[in-house]
């Protein structure tokens, strides 16, 4: 059953040839999702984790939601931007330098922190409204009329690309600081990715509690 849901959900296994380097890179990527995760998204569970290739990923962390959710807080958003950075900053502070791999989960933060600024007024300037509906709005005017047309100043997007990068900024260094903390953690779920290949959540919890560690309560 667990490998019909796993087919389902993260695609069919694929056979993929790693070097010994290449195969601790994907193990460290997918080690700080899962840390930053675990401790900075309280609204998710990390259910599970691989570095078996599957549809397109050489390796998968499955989060799934605590209790079911319809609409979303910026608290719950900014764990998800800090989730998708964990990769990252795990590269980094492992080998000192980071991998192409990190490209989706770039694009799944920015995605996140450019909706929370420029759409549902989650950004720190205050400025209150849908942007995007300014930026890509149908002219009803003129020679413009049924074209897109941004009406939106210069200044008004400088400010609300500005706040989209501190925005990142803030949740990389809070990953970091996690990261740093907790590098014991890090470095025993990448060592039990590369053994196993495969954890399912009764596994992914057994290492946090080797280490004292629980998850924080919802927000």
């Amino acid at each position: 059953i667990t490998e019909a849901m796993d087919r389902v959900e993260m695609g069919i296994k694929h056979k993929v040839i790693f070097n010994e380097e290449e195969r601790k890179k994907v193990a460290y990527h997918e080690a700080g999702h899962a840390v930053a995760t675990y401790f900075l998204q309280p609204f998710h569970d990390v259910f599970k984790a691989t570095i078996t290739a599957r549809g397109g990923a050489l390796g998968m962390v499955v989060p799934h939601p605590r209790e079911e959710l319809h609409v979303h807080t910026k608290e719950e958003l900014l764990g998800q931007i800090k989730s998708c950075l964990g990769s990252y900053v795990a590269e980094k502070l492992k080998f000192g330098t980071t991998t192409t791999g990190v490209s989706d989960d770039f694009h799944q933060a920015m995605h996140y922190a450019h909706q929370m600024v420029w759409r549902y007024g989650m950004g720190g300037s205050g400025l209150v409204g849908d942007y995007t509906l300014l930026e890509t709005s149908h002219s009803e005017y003129g020679i413009f009329r049924g074209e897109k047309v941004s009406f939106l100043s210069e200044k008004i997007k400088e400010q609300l690309n500005q706040e989209t990068q501190e925005m990142l900024q803030g949740c990389l260094k809070e990953v970091e600081s996690l990261l740093i903390k907790e590098r014991p953690v890090l470095d025993r779920f990448a060592e039990e990715l590369l053994k196993k290949e495969e954890l399912d959540y009764d596994e992914i919890e057994a290492i946090f509690k080797e280490f004292g560690k629980s998850r924080p309560p919802l927000i």
